[in-house]
């Protein structure tokens, strides 16, 4: 009898940031990972005047290319629409998905996940997702959801994963090491090289290089195309720059809130903690009173034992009007038009990581043309969570793949492998991982 070959798909997310989905099957074990929405703010269901229709979720997604079309992963009720596509309880495949972080490009669509197929995050992703469900921000489907922890092998038939810390702007972020049949996969999910204290990324090296990666599946979201004035070759290159770290934000905000002689206003993103205590201690140390948004605070109480605040619910505007150099404000854009009773009283409006994110996104201007006719002044004091492009190619130079498979980029390319292959994958391609290189050998999507 033939030994089953190792197979790997890729699914969506490749020259595009987010909704990275890929399977890796041997027999009837299958994994994928992950399994979150691609990143649109133009499409219909980034509008937020469009009602989404519960009972239609999984097909609509499907429709809007939002999800990607996996079979064998969703409920028979769900694909009525789409009889070609493969229900979970039609497929042979015994299958688990893996969540590398809890950001909506990497698992947004987890909720739809059949509830007999194990959706895995790390224990601390999942401290974090029930408290972002609590708060209403949960992902779409009432489903559970597994617990793997740091270093501790998982053994799904013939796979064994190791998830690995990654460094990454929130959150029990990991990459996950995959020792299968015939080579060893490292998928990288979201990671950087600066950012915390102590440094997480030179031990996530040291620890994927001992374990040994023949396919290497690296993230790419920084890298530009030459005509954007990047040089043509990337030179891998790991030095920090100072200037980039997570740590050198707090004083960056010190130093605003201390040049500051009125009101300041806070932008942050929830599944940011780190940039939540340091706009905590940032208010504490510059003497300022913290007023947080309800959802915010729960976080705030629950999973950092902080109850340094006050409730913005909870301040009149003719309190903070009287003596705005006392406070510091959060406000999230859902909640911008709350800065029109600020208007005129001057001050700094901080944007460190909020939504929206930047340029790309159409609420973006709209935003700092709020901020300018309410005559506060705009800073950005925040830091990426990705790898820069020459520490894209440091790490790939440092664990030498057989293998690069760069995606999750609109340039994905500039990535080069010294030591070996590169692919770039096509859309719903099949490749077989033989003696550690991959080969394609379908480019036609199926159901089998």
């Amino acid at each position: 009898m033939l030994e089953p070959a190792t197979n790997l798909r890729f699914w969506s997310g490749l020259t595009n940031i987010g909704g990275t989905v890929i399977s890796v099957e041997h027999g009837e074990n299958r994994l994928v990972f992950d399994f979150g929405l691609t990143y649109n703010p133009g499409n219909l269901l980034g509008d937020q005047q469009v009602r989404m229709r519960p009972a239609h979720v999984v097909h609509d997604y499907l429709r809007l290319n939002m999800a990607p079309p996996v079979p064998g992963v969703y409920s028979r009720r769900d694909l009525s629409a789409f009889p070609a596509l493969m229900s979970a309880e039609e497929s042979s495949w015994q299958t688990a998905v893996l969540i590398s972080h809890l950001h909506l490009d990497h698992m947004g669509a987890m909720g739809l996940v059949h509830m007999d197929i194990p959706v895995f995050m790390t224990e601390e992703s999942r401290k974090l997702y029930l408290a972002l469900n609590a708060i209403g921000e949960g992902v779409i489907g009432d489903r559970e959801y597994s617990t793997c922890r740091y270093d501790v092998p998982i053994v799904h038939g013939s796979f064994v994963i190791t998830p690995l810390q990654a460094d990454h702007d929130v959150a029990g972020a990991c990459s996950f090491h995959i020792n299968t049949p015939h080579g060893n996969i490292l998928y990288t999910g979201d990671y950087r090289l600066y950012g915390a204290k102590p440094p997480i990324a030179p031990l996530w090296v040291e620890k994927a290089h001992a374990l040994g990666v023949d396919v290497l599946i690296s993230e790419g979201t920084t890298l530009r195309a030459p005509a954007e004035g990047e040089n043509e070759q990337i030179i891998g290159d790991g030095s920090i720059l100072p200037t980039l770290s997570e740590d050198m934000l707090p004083a960056r905000l010190t130093s605003l809130l201390g040049e500051c002689g009125s009101v300041a206003v806070f932008n942050i993103y929830h599944r940011n903690l780190r940039r939540l205590n340091m706009m905590l201690d940032a208010g504490r140390i510059s003497g300022r009173t913290v007023a947080l948004e309800e959802e915010t605070a729960y976080l705030a109480r629950h999973l950092l034992g902080r109850e340094d605040f006050v409730l913005t619910t909870a301040l009149a505007a003719c309190d903070v009007r009287q003596n705005p150099s006392r406070y510091f404000l959060q406000n999230s854009y859902r909640n911008c038009l709350a800065l029109l009773d600020l208007a005129g009283v001057g001050g700094h409006y901080i944007h460190s990581n909020g939504t929206p994110l930047g340029d790309f996104d159409p609420a973006y201007p709209r935003l700092k043309a709020l901020v300018e006719q309410c005559g506060l002044e705009f800073h950005y004091v925040g830091a990426t969570g990705h790898a820069l492009p020459q520490h894209l190619q440091h790490v790939v130079d440092v664990l030498a793949p057989r293998v690069l498979v760069p995606l999750h980029s609109f340039n994905p390319h500039r990535l080069t492998n010294c030591a070996g292959q590169r692919v770039l994958p096509a859309l719903g391609a099949l490749y077989r991982l033989n003696d550690g290189f991959l080969e394609e050998t379908s480019s036609v999507l199926t159901d089998s």
